[in-house]
């Protein structure tokens, strides 16, 4: 379980969200709006998502076109690919 994972599961709630109506002649329920658990873990994973498009892109600007690892020539493309994927499998 990750960070994000374990902060979701100790501070999320587990009860009810229900609210008293501010007036008391209107007997309509009212509710707190709040995340469940599964929905602010699909928050964490759109964030990571997105981050991985940024680095991405910018890996994609600043390396060069081929990478030079003592002697063995790497395109850039294959790199920023395999970053990716272990950034993922992290």
């Amino acid at each position: 379980m990750s960070k994000a994972e374990k902060f979701i599961q100790d501070y999320t709630r587990n009860c009810s969200n229900e609210m008293e109506s501010p007036l008391y002649a209107n007997p309509k329920l009212n509710f707190y709006p709040w995340l469940t658990p599964d929905q602010a873990r699909r928050a964490v994973e759109i964030a990571r998502e997105e981050e991985l498009e940024y680095v991405k892109y910018q890996l994609d600007l600043r390396l060069p076109e081929t990478l030079d690892y003592n002697g063995v020539q790497v395109d850039r493309e294959d790199f920023i690919n395999d970053f990716i994927k272990a950034m993922k499998d992290e």
